[in-house]
């Protein structure tokens, strides 16, 4: 006699589901958010509250943009959408990611530096680099002290981007093989 599995399964899915209906509610959000801000700042000439719009514009497109890419995570688990590698331009790539991040980077008075080196190419998924991109320069910003500098170049025939900031680096006890424990996330400082 064959058994038959009557747990339900159904349970999970539906939670999973009901994550992603509410991540795709609030990347919607988030686009409104930006649409007022922008209209808040045409409308003001105050160049300091201009400032703090352009920081707030960004945060919102950065949460949006974070959003979008946990969707395509989620699709990707769901067997709905694939890695699709392509041929990327490299220089076309950092115009965009310097057209995404350089006003809040500026908002925050760092210098934004994008080298395409010399015009490389790549063979890659485009918007699953450039979210993780994005979010590579979104940390180095927080940590940076004057300077984030994005840069491509191919090194023993791979494509590489590299983000670098001049921040302090991280602490020697992160650097020192085996002696960090598991479990010692640091919320009040994300670390």
């Amino acid at each position: 006699m064959i058994e038959q599995d009557t747990s339900d399964n159904t349970a999970g899915l539906d939670f999973v589901e009901s994550v992603a209906n509410c991540v795709h509610d609030i990347k919607n959000s988030a686009g409104v958010l930006m649409n007022a801000a922008e209209s808040i700042q045409i409308a003001i000439a105050d160049p300091e509250i201009g400032s703090q719009l352009t920081a707030m514009q960004s945060e919102a497109r950065r949460i949006n943009h974070d959003l979008v890419h946990l969707l395509g995570l989620y699709k990707l688990e769901q067997s709905k959408q694939g890695i699709c590698p392509a041929v990327v331009d490299c220089e076309d790539l950092l115009t965009e990611l310097g057209a995404y991040n350089r006003p809040l980077l500026e908002a925050r008075g760092l210098e934004f530096v994008l080298d395409p080196g010399d015009s490389v190419e790549g063979y890659f998924d485009r918007e699953l680099v450039i979210g993780i991109l994005n979010s590579v320069i979104n940390n180095a910003q927080r940590f940076a002290q004057n300077t984030v500098h994005v840069s491509c170049g191919i090194d023993d025939g791979y494509t590489v981007l590299s983000v670098e900031d001049d921040g302090n680096g991280y602490p020697e006890e992160m650097l020192v093989c085996g002696e960090i424990e598991v479990g010692t996330t640091n919320y009040s400082s994300g670390s």
